[in-house]
């Protein structure tokens, strides 16, 4: 039967602005009508044809980490773990987003739509992916509950989760990161907090609180560790996830040292020729690292 591929991510593994000139303006990328110009175009599909591999792309635009790995989560029990079938035929690689990104269930009280997951983060400057009903949760959310502490803690859970996931079920992993630099911090022009200040003694200031209760406390574990989570990014391995402690971080970076950014980025992902220069280079790092 041959390699099954499996990609997820968000809109720079989905092919966003990969658009058909033919269609005009009135169409976006994810429409169906897109998906014949879009998908043979896009690094996932031009990876797996080299590779002569089945493909599933899991991605899409405007995803969080949230959604990421819970799609990967639900597509592999579906398809191998709960039937324990053999992984020996799977390879999955997922591009991570930025951290900020977050998803709630959304139960529309104004019954626009649906119950259904939504994405929101803090740097969106239009409501344009708010559902209808949402503004003020957004805004309080962003006022009271976003932290971009407690966004880089989660996003080091989820990679973790994940690489365990797929050793414990022998399922061959490669990850890499978008655009958020896990070198410089938030990928939003305001912020000014560095992902590396997850290791820092100031980063969430438990240390007092953990030694007012005392280890024999119940609520000494609630608190964010400093040193877990430092020791959990550490323990990833750099064999699957892309340059994790090289510079450039990022699928971003990388294509900015590529060529000129007007002729690898179309508006604010990457085109059709940024596609064909990635392909080539998570098929280098997955053969010299992984022996795909």
């Amino acid at each position: 039967m041959g390699q099954h591929l499996v990609v997820a991510g968000d809109s720079w593994t989905f092919g966003s602005e990969i658009v058909d000139p033919k269609l005009g303006g009135k169409f976006k990328e994810w429409d169906s009508a897109n998906n014949t110009f879009r998908i043979p175009r896009i690094w996932p599909t031009l990876f797996a044809n080299k590779k002569s591999w089945n493909i599933t792309n899991l991605s899409y635009p405007a995803s969080s980490n949230d959604r990421i790995l819970r799609t990967v989560e639900s597509w592999l029990y579906e398809n191998y773990l709960n039937d324990d079938k053999p992984t020996d035929d799977l390879k999955l690689i997922v591009g991570w987003t930025s951290p900020e990104r977050k998803d709630f269930f959304y139960t529309d009280p104004l019954k626009h739509s649906v119950p259904a997951w939504t994405t929101i983060w803090p740097n969106q400057a239009h409501f344009d992916y708010i559902q209808p009903g949402m503004n003020e949760f957004f805004k309080q959310y962003v006022t009271f509950l976003h932290d971009e502490r407690e966004a880089n803690n989660r996003y080091v859970h989820q990679v973790k989760s994940l690489e365990n996931l797929c050793k414990v079920h022998n399922i061959e992993l490669c990850m890499f990161q978008a655009f958020y630099d896990t070198g410089s911090g938030i990928h939003t022009a305001g912020d000014n907090t560095q992902f590396k200040d997850i290791v820092n003694k100031e980063y969430i200031n438990d240390d007092r609180e953990k030694q007012r209760l005392g280890m024999n406390h119940p609520g000494y574990h609630w608190h964010y560790g400093n040193e877990l989570t430092k020791s959990m990014w550490e323990s990833v391995n750099e064999k699957r996830f892309y340059n994790k402690n090289k510079t450039p971080h990022t699928l971003f970076g990388w294509l900015k040292e590529q060529d000129n950014m007007d002729k690898v980025i179309t508006g604010q992902h990457p085109n059709e020729y940024g596609h064909r220069l990635w392909a080539k280079e998570i098929e280098r790092f997955t053969k010299e690292n992984l022996g795909w």
